[in-house]
């Protein structure tokens, strides 16, 4: 992918997490005290509600996105690491085909 096409791809996801935070209705909450407020005790409880946001950031889907591209990149080059050092032991010392050989025995597996 071209990084004209990532620019556009990650503006177009922008734009639809928003679209789907703007569909999503604010939830509508009750203050239970107001002590710092000087109301009347007969007033509507309505006048007391608060409207808080059902999500705080939109970004907070990509922030995860993100920790778990992370994460797999770094186990996937642990992997890597790991192959590595194997084929080079294996070159100097002959292991894996002696490891190979007694696996073959002890699970009899045959050729």
């Amino acid at each position: 992918m071209s990084k004209r096409d990532k620019i556009k791809f990650k503006k177009r996801i922008k734009e639809q997490i928003l679209q789907e935070a703007s569909r999503v209705e604010p939830v509508v909450k009750e203050k239970t005290s107001t002590p710092a407020l000087n109301m009347s005790p007969d007033q509507p409880k309505s006048e007391i509600q608060n409207i808080v946001p059902a999500q705080d950031k939109p970004t907070d889907i990509l922030d995860f996105v993100k920790y778990d591209l992370k994460k797999s990149a770094i186990i996937i080059g642990s992997i890597i690491v790991v192959i590595i050092i194997v084929f080079f032991i294996d070159n100097k010392t002959g292991f894996l085909l002696k490891v190979s050989d007694s696996l073959f025995r002890v699970l009899h597996i045959g050729v």
